[in-house]
């Protein structure tokens, strides 16, 4: 009896933290967010704290400065690359010349055309799959629309402006001091179960910071491979290359989908801002495809097993399927956060249910 009333009392006690968390969860999600890029910029602040000045160690308030400092620097360089080409891209789309377009691009779905209009006679000839897109991309950008979202930029700066002092000051006081976070979860456990919980804090520290490294990795050698690739194969400008690469290289973090949707952002925003009158789109777009297409395939057989596999310490048909659920339940979020969050629920099974045998198939390798 008394073995049951401690069940039940745990499991109350667990609906009422799950619950608390749920009420709180702008706070919550700024927590696990400040110590994430606490977790980020742990190498760089020991990297900092080895140094020393006249014989002086740098002192750790001043390196968990230095380094978000470091961080919001790279981020501000990162949006002034990036804001004038999506502003001129936004300026330049509502005022595009929908028939200019598309007789830049029929040749290219000239094929595509007239299978359509085989399948569909109903149609009619003169039917352009071309002209159908572009009427549909420039409706999403009409006067109003962007009149809308314009409207909103201040509520939603403001939020921003917020969010981002309150992430700062976390992440400070989780970088100056380390064990802080480890030790707010630490608190969450019974006592007798403390050793349990430090263990499992220091795995899964170990695998996110080898998981997010290897993603960092990742974004950068996407973006040097479609950046040359874009600028000696499709013919792009230096600059815009380089700008359209890194966009494709952070969106690759998405799983599956990130690539494709960075791809189709890159040449649409090519066809409707860098190209000339008269100019070949036609081969351009096929350039740019071979590009992408060619450094997805580097990413999907070099770069993702060595990410997702290596880092974490698991199989790929398992991390396939972990997306595949967190893609149901939470959508894009959900992908993001999958494979960080199925690393933290791995160590801790591993810890207090490693008797479940399906625990054990599962962590075996960590």
């Amino acid at each position: 009896m008394n073995k049951l009333v401690k069940y039940l009392i745990g499991i109350v006690a667990t609906l009422v933290t799950l619950y608390i968390a749920w009420y709180f969860s702008s706070i919550v999600i700024y927590i696990i967010i400040s110590a994430v890029i606490a977790l980020m910029g742990k190498p760089l602040m020991n990297a900092i704290l080895k140094l020393k000045i006249k014989e002086h160690k740098v002192p750790r308030s001043l390196a968990a400065s230095i380094t978000l400092i470091s961080f919001l620097g790279v981020f501000a360089a990162l949006f002034f690359i990036i804001a004038p080409l999506l502003g001129t891209f936004f300026v330049k789309i509502t005022t595009l010349d929908v028939a200019e377009i598309g007789v830049k691009i029929s040749e290219p779905f000239e094929n595509i055309n007239q299978s359509i209009t085989k399948i569909f006679p109903s149609i009619g000839n003169d039917f352009k799959i071309e002209s159908v897109i572009f009427e549909e991309i420039k409706s999403m950008f009409t006067t109003s629309s962007l009149a809308a979202i314009f409207a909103s930029v201040a509520t939603l700066l403001l939020n921003t402006i917020l969010g981002v002092l309150v992430v700062l000051f976390i992440s400070f006081f989780f970088l100056k001091e380390q064990n802080m976070f480890d030790n707010l979860v630490i608190a969450l456990f019974p006592v007798k179960y403390e050793e349990n919980a430090t263990r499992a804090l220091k795995s899964v520290n170990h695998l996110l910071v080898r998981y997010f490294i290897g993603v960092s990795v990742q974004i950068i050698s996407i973006t040097t491979l479609n950046t040359f690739g874009l600028h000696f194969i499709a013919g792009l400008e230096f600059s815009n290359a380089i700008v359209l690469a890194f966009m494709t290289g952070v969106l690759n973090i998405i799983p599956y989908i990130g690539p494709w949707i960075g791809a189709a952002l890159s040449i649409l925003i090519t066809i409707t801002t860098q190209i000339p009158i008269g100019g070949e789109i036609g081969t351009l777009v096929l350039m740019m495809a071979i590009v992408f297409l060619t450094t997805q395939t580097i990413d999907n057989f070099v770069f993702q097993p060595f990410i997702f596999s290596s880092s974490v310490k698991a199989h790929p048909l398992e991390i396939f399927i972990v997306i595949l659920i967190a893609a149901n339940l939470a959508g894009v979020l959900g992908m993001l956060i999958a494979i960080p969050t199925y690393t933290v629920i791995r160590v801790f099974a591993k810890e207090f249910f490693s008797h479940f045998r399906i625990v054990q198939k599962l962590t075996d390798k960590i």
